[in-house]
C-alpha cells in the first residue's frame, strides 16, 4: 500500500494568538510527529510511504495535488494544528475528488483535541489521537489485509453504520527508547533553519514525552512523563551530526524534569567527544546553576523558558510553580555562561487588570534580559483550565470554538481574555513590549556583534525589521 504523510499547505491558516509581525518569521523545523510516523511504518511494515512538508517548501495546493496524483496514495495522513483547520479539509476533498477509494486519516494536535469532530466531514475517515505511532501500524494493517476489528485499536475515531466511534484512548508508551529514530533524509534537511540559532541547518529533536505540571493555560497539563535514555538520545544526536545538521531543537514538553537524566545526557556527549549545538526548553525551578555549566561544556547554545508573567502574583495565578526571584537567579546564572537565553511572556492574564499591571511584565522582561523574548496575547484553548473558567465568567463563547470545528472559516479568531482591556488595547500593549525590549540601542548592537553567518543575518534582519517597523 502507498501511504504519503502530509504537512499541508498553510495557505488559509487563521488567526493565532502571536501577533502576526512575528508570526511565521523564524523559519521552519521538519514535523517531528509525521517523521515517527513514517520510520514506525518503515521498521514495521512493507508499505511505500512518502513525506510533503508544504510549509518547509514553501509549496501550496496546487502543487501538493499534482504530486498526490503523479504518487496515487492509497491512504493519506494528515497532520495539522485547528489554525491549519481549513487547509487540511481542502486538502482532504480534493485527494478523495481523484481518489474516491483513497483513505484520509487526520492526526496531529487537531484530531487529539477534537477527535470526534474531525469526522464530522465526509471526507475524512478516520481520525488518530493521542501518540499515533502504533495507532496508525495497526489501521494500516487492517485497511490493508481488510481483517481485524477496528473496535480495538485504541487512539481511534472511525464510522459504523454512519455512527461516529471514538475508542479508547491508546495508553501510553512508557519505553520510548523503544521507537525507531525519525529518518530526517526522507525530507530535504536543507530546507530546515531556525532565525535565532547559531547554525544554518537545524532539526527539532524529542528526548522526553509529557509534562507534569499543572499551569492553567497548557491544554497537556499533568500527563505522565516518559523519558529516553541517555544513551538513545545522544545515539540520535549523533547520526543528525554525520547528516550535516549543525543544530538540535530539543521540543520536549519541559527537557529537565528529571535533572539527573539532563546530566547524564551532557556526559555522555561529553564522553562522546560529540561537536552539535543543542538547546531546550526547560522549566525555572528544576534548573540548577552546575546543569548549566555541563549543558555549556556540551554544547548547549541556548534556553527557552516559560515565564509568562513578571510577578508573582500572575505566576500564582497561572500556577506556574515558580516566582520571580527564581526567575531572576537562573537568568543570572545564564548570563555567566556563553548560552543565550529565550524568554517567554504573555500579556491580558486575568491579574493584570491595568495598563500599569501589563508594564511590570515588561520591565520584569527588560530586567532578565533574554537574549530573545517572544510576548503573545493570553487565548485561552479548549481543554485548559483557563478556557473553562472563561465559559463560567462568560468571557469565552464555546460556541465559536465548537462552530469552527465544524464549520470551519477563514474569519474565525479564537477569544483572548478580554476582562479587563480590548482586543485592540492588548494589542497596542504588544506592539510597545516588542518596541520596549528589542528597540534599546545597547541590545541592537548586542546581536549585530553576535552574528555568525550572512543567512543569520538576513534572517534576524527581517525578523527585526519586522518587529520595530
Amino acid at each position: 500500500m502507498k501511504i504519503a504523510l502530509i504537512n499541508p499547505p498553510e495557505e488559509n491558516r487563521v488567526y493565532t494568538e502571536v501577533p502576526s509581525k512575528v508570526n511565521m518569521k523564524y523559519g521552519h523545523l521538519p514535523p517531528l510527529g509525521l517523521l515517527y510516523l513514517e520510520s514506525y511504518l518503515h521498521h514495521h511494515t512493507n508499505h511505500t510511504v512518502k513525506m510533503f512538508d508544504c510549509p518547509a517548501n514553501e509549496t501550496g495546493h496546487e502543487w501538493l495535488e499534482k504530486e498526490l496524483k503523479s504518487f496515487a496514495p492509497d491512504m493519506i495522513g494528515i497532520t495539522g494544528h485547528s489554525h491549519n483547520l481549513i487547509d487540511m479539509l481542502q486538502l482532504s476533498r480534493y485527494y478523495k475528488k481523484m481518489n474516491p477509494q483513497g483513505i484520509v486519516v487526520w492526526g496531529g494536535p487537531h484530531s487529539s483535541a477534537f477527535p470526534k469532530e474531525s469526522l464530522t466531514f465526509p471526507e475524512v475517515d478516520y481520525a488518530v489521537f493521542g501518540e499515533g505511532e502504533i495507532t496508525l501500524k495497526e489501521l494500516t494493517d487492517y485497511v490493508d489485509k481488510k481483517t481485524g476489528d477496528l473496535s480495538k485499536i485504541f487512539g481511534l475515531v472511525y464510522r459504523e453504520d454512519g455512527k461516529v466511534i471514538q475508542n479508547p484512548a491508546r495508553p501510553y508508551l512508557m519505553e520510548l527508547d523503544t521507537l525507531p529514530h525519525p529518518r530526517r533524509t526522507v525530507l530535504d534537511i536543507s530546507k530546515y533553519s531556525y532565525a535565532i540559532g547559531q547554525e544554518v541547518r537545524a532539526t527539532s529533536f524529542v528526548s522526553s514525552r509529557g509534562c507534569p505540571y499543572q499551569c492553567t493555560f497548557c491544554s497537556t497539563p499533568g500527563k505522565v512523563f516518559r523519558a529516553r535514555g541517555a544513551k538513545d538520545v545522544v545515539d540520535e544526536m549523533e547520526e543528525c551530526h554525520k547528516m550535516g545538521i549543525g543544530e538540535l531543537y530539543f521540543v520536549d514538553d519541559t527537557f529537565n524534569v528529571d535533572k539527573q537524566r539532563v546530566m547524564d545526557i551532557c556526559n555522555e556527549i561529553i564522553k562522546r567527544g560529540l561537536k552539535i549545538n543543542w538547546n531546550f526548553r526547560g522549566r525555572i525551578n528544576l534548573i540548577t546553576e552546575e546543569m548549566l555549566k555541563i549543558a555549556e561544556k556540551a554544547g548547549c547554545t541556548r534556553i527557552q523558558l516559560g515565564i509568562e508573567t513578571g510577578t508573582d502574583e500572575g505566576m500564582k495565578r497561572l500556577k506556574k510553580g515558580i516566582n520571580v526571584e527564581q526567575v531572576r537567579q537562573v537568568f543570572k546564572w545564564i548570563k555567566k555562561t556563553k548560552m543565550l537565553s529565550a524568554g517567554y511572556f504573555m500579556i491580558g492574564s486575568p491579574h493584570e487588570k491595568t495598563k500599569d499591571d501589563i508594564m511590570k511584565t515588561i520591565d520584569f522582561a527588560k530586567e532578565i534580559d533574554p537574549d530573545y523574548v517572544l510576548f503573545g496575547i493570553l487565548t485561552p484553548y479548549p481543554h485548559t483550565e483557563i478556557y473553562d473558567e472563561g465559559v463560567a465568567k462568560k468571557l469565552i463563547d464555546p460556541a465559536i470554538w465548537n462552530n469552527f470545528v465544524t464549520n470551519p472559516s477563514t474569519d474565525f479568531a479564537p477569544q483572548p481574555w478580554l476582562e479587563h482591556f480590548t482586543l485592540k488595547e492588548l494589542e497596542e500593549m504588544i506592539d510597545i513590549a516588542y518596541k520596549k525590549f528589542y528597540g534599546r540601542p545597547a541590545y541592537m548592537l548586542k546581536r549585530l556583534m553576535d552574528i555568525k553567518s550572512p543567512q543569520d543575518f538576513w534572517q534576524k534582519l527581517k525578523a527585526g525589521v519586522n518587529i520595530l517597523k
